[in-house]
């Protein structure tokens, strides 16, 4: 029992802090880009938020078309961005990085 509480709380020391991705802040920051501003320091994570988003097809290979969708499903859950989530995921949605 006690080897198992030691696991826990060495586990729990050594985690990761994980943030929650945002979809207002990475609309935001990539309006930036798409008016070329171009990325700056502090969207750079919200950025990665988005070219994060990678989808697979059935046979281990990138899809585009469902990392198109999954991207402009992602940025479309800011509803106060207009259509910002549109023209960013048009121009960026099938590209793999910035």
């Amino acid at each position: 029992m006690k080897k198992y509480l030691a696991i826990t709380v060495l586990m729990l020391l050594l985690a990761a802090p994980v943030h929650a991705k945002d979809s207002c802040s990475t609309v935001l920051c990539m309006a930036g880009m798409l008016q070329g501003v171009g990325v700056i320091s502090a969207c750079t994570g919200s950025v990665q938020d988005y070219f994060d988003i990678i989808m697979f097809n059935g046979h281990g290979g990138i899809s585009l078309n469902k990392t198109f969708k999954a991207r402009g499903k992602f940025l479309g859950k800011c509803t106060s961005a207009g259509n910002w989530p549109k023209m960013i995921n048009s121009q960026y949605g099938r590209q793999l990085e910035f």
